[in-house]
């Protein structure tokens, strides 16, 4: 093992030569017991999820290593279903460590942050084991085994001293965050004999007193919205009364958790993302919970969600967009609620859209002192922004002029899969879809749609 192991760091340093070396994160490791699997993974933590990151082969001897230039510093984990172990991860690091069936060792004694790790690891495994899908051990003899797990894990704590400030504090919120969490785990396995309140011991009345949650730092775990969850099913537990209305996690989540962050993603996660049709119900809870998104990226993810089960049929809220004004000042369809509004997609050097050009300024004209919007949307490339400007200028059009910021990957296009132009959107005073496939200007059925819907 520690002949590839120094292949593999030869390797890693030789290609990491011209790609700032000081910044690699090489990986080597030895894998044995009953089940060795062919490949392992390596997964990245994002909003208290793991995410994969990357996979090598395991050789016949049971080794593997991984060489790459990480995204933070954090913990990252390593394995497959079967097993699985947590690593401290920082640019330049060396890991080097072995799994068992029994666990796992960090091999380099320098590790100081891994070796914390390790530690806790074996101390964990001991809860974990209760809960395990099968564990004949039952709420009778685990317990009993409580203050003697807390009393351990306190003394991990309190001599915790990596040397690294950072990790030990990212350490500390970790292994405090993960006893939680099996604590309130244990209780909802499946099992032979299950515990009334009553037979709780004093840690479910402590511990949930002392859970804040008020900032987002338990995203940086790989077990963090695991720990949400099972957070807020014991509060429902404990909260739901006989004969009194029904308290769902999410109602305890807006009550009990006071960071925005996580109340967001733990929306997006447990409510937004399993609807199966974007039928009324769906939208009015999209608009109920949407002001606790509060970062773009679970904005994008509800966006990208919606688009999978929306038809963009005739009576459906439009989804939003913006562009850029010739002044640069930004324009979104929302502005325009309460108006008729058309859309108009096209570009600068679309023949067929420059076409329908005279026929749209008829229609502006006809219906100038009337409840309707004309917006026309260039899918240029911002390269040619000064040649779009220009003809906006040179050919007088009029409305609201608007341009993307990708071309025809600019939200718009995006959004209603838009591939091939001109194309015209319509949409009612109301903010609903008509079409997104609408007439052109050119044909007359296009004035009495909208004279109908004024």
């Amino acid at each position: 093992m520690k002949k590839l192991s120094s292949v593999i760091l030869l390797v890693a340093i030789a290609v990491a030569t011209h790609a700032q070396i000081n910044k690699m994160v090489v990986i080597t490791g030895h894998i044995t017991g009953k089940y060795v699997p062919t490949e392992i993974a390596l997964n990245s933590v994002a909003n208290g999820e793991t995410v994969p990151h990357s996979k090598a082969k395991i050789a016949a001897d049971g080794t593997f290593g991984f060489c790459f230039t990480p995204e933070y510093t954090g913990f990252y984990t390593i394995g497959d279903k079967m097993k699985s172990v947590r690593v401290y991860v920082k640019p330049g690091k060396q890991i080097n460590f072995e799994i068992t069936d029994k666990g796992y060792t960090c091999l380099t004694a320098a590790d100081k942050e891994n070796k914390c790790l390790e530690t806790w690891a074996t101390e964990i495994q001991r809860l974990k084991d209760c809960n395990k899908l099968g564990s004949p051990i039952t709420y009778v003899e685990a317990f009993p085994q409580f203050p003697d797990f807390e009393k351990k894990k306190d003394q991990l704590l309190a001599k915790t001293k990596s040397g690294n400030a950072a990790f030990d504090h990212l350490f500390k919120e970790m292994v405090q965050a993960e006893f939680e969490s099996e604590i309130y785990h244990f209780l909802y396995m499946p099992r032979t004999a299950h515990p009334k309140v009553t037979d709780y011991p004093e840690i479910y009345t402590r511990i949930p007193q002392t859970r804040q949650f008020n900032n987002a730092s338990i995203l940086k775990l790989d077990f963090g919205m695991q720990f949400l969850n099972f957070y807020l099913m014991f509060q429902m537990s404990n909260s739901n009364k006989e004969g009194q209305p029904r308290i769902s996690p999410t109602d305890l989540l807006l009550t009990k958790v006071a960071n925005d962050t996580l109340k967001g993603w733990y929306l997006v996660r447990n409510n937004l993302t399993r609807a199966r049709s974007y039928d009324q119900a769906y939208r009015d809870q999209v608009e109920k919970y949407n002001i606790y998104l509060v970062t773009a990226e679970q904005k994008k993810v509800l966006n990208d969600f919606i688009l999978t089960i929306r038809s963009m049929g005739a009576g459906e809220a439009a989804v939003n967009f913006e562009g850029n004004t010739v002044g640069g000042k930004k324009v979104a369809l929302s502005d325009f609620k309460g108006k008729v509004v058309l859309v108009d997609v096209w570009a600068t050097w679309c023949g067929p859209c420059k076409k329908e050009i005279p026929a749209l300024q008829k229609l502006e004209e006809e219906m100038k002192d009337q409840n309707v919007v004309f917006i026309s949307y260039s899918v240029d490339e911002l390269k040619d922004t000064e040649k779009w400007k220009k003809m906006v200028e040179t050919e007088k059009l009029g409305g609201v002029q608007l341009m993307g910021d990708a071309a025809f990957k600019s939200t718009i296009c995006v959004d209603y899969k838009i591939n091939s132009i001109p194309r015209f959107l319509l949409f009612d005073k109301a903010g609903k879809i008509v079409s997104i496939d609408a007439q052109r200007p050119s044909n007359p059925e296009l004035k009495e749609i909208i004279t109908k819907l004024l």
